[in-house]
């Protein structure tokens, strides 16, 4: 497999729609996508999972899920759940490739889309991003984005029995 980057207008985003279901299963039911995401990415992923997902799961609490295309295939996703109360100006952001798509700069590119539209769209003043410290391939991601490591907040994630730092990155636009 070619290990080219995308260009910019070969990656979009868009809204999930149900015909995603057996891309999303496809991609997602892999350890190795799921082992360093958020305890409500599950592993095994399901097609009940996926239906979930779709249809509530992208939108609860009013976040905001698109899907990753490369060249129109769903590859991965990336989206921001906004804040509340004196956060209420910020969004935490998260993004997730498929391994087939490793390293060929699709997040990079994603989480640039994503982050333009939490700030011009949704008037996002603070994006965070926690990412867990084993994940060096999404710290890269980040700091290419532009995002800055504020700080490194120990022991704050346990996931399967063990017992992670948090690695916490955001970008600032006020």
């Amino acid at each position: 497999m070619s290990r080219l980057s995308p260009s910019a207008s070969s990656v979009t985003l868009r809204d999930y729609t149900p015909a995603d279901i057996e891309a999303l299963v496809t991609l997602a039911n892999n350890k190795n996508v799921s082992r360093y995401l958020i305890y409500t990415f599950p592993y095994p992923y399901t097609r009940r999972d996926a239906e979930s997902w779709i249809s509530e799961g992208a939108h609860a609490g009013g976040a905001i899920t698109k899907v990753i295309l490369l060249d129109g295939q769903f590859v991965g996703s990336v989206g921001i759940a906004p804040q509340s109360g004196w956060r209420s100006h910020g969004a935490e952001i998260g993004y997730w490739v498929g391994e087939p798509y490793w390293g060929q700069g699709i997040a990079t590119v994603a989480l640039r889309l994503m982050t333009e539209q939490a700030v011009t769209l949704h008037a996002c003043k603070k994006l965070t991003a926690p990412i867990l410290s084993p994940n060096q391939a999404s710290r890269r991601v980040a700091e290419k984005c532009g995002y800055q490591l504020e700080g490194i907040l120990k022991a704050e994630v346990s996931k399967e029995g063990a017992f992670y730092d948090v690695h916490s990155y955001a970008k600032c636009f006020v």
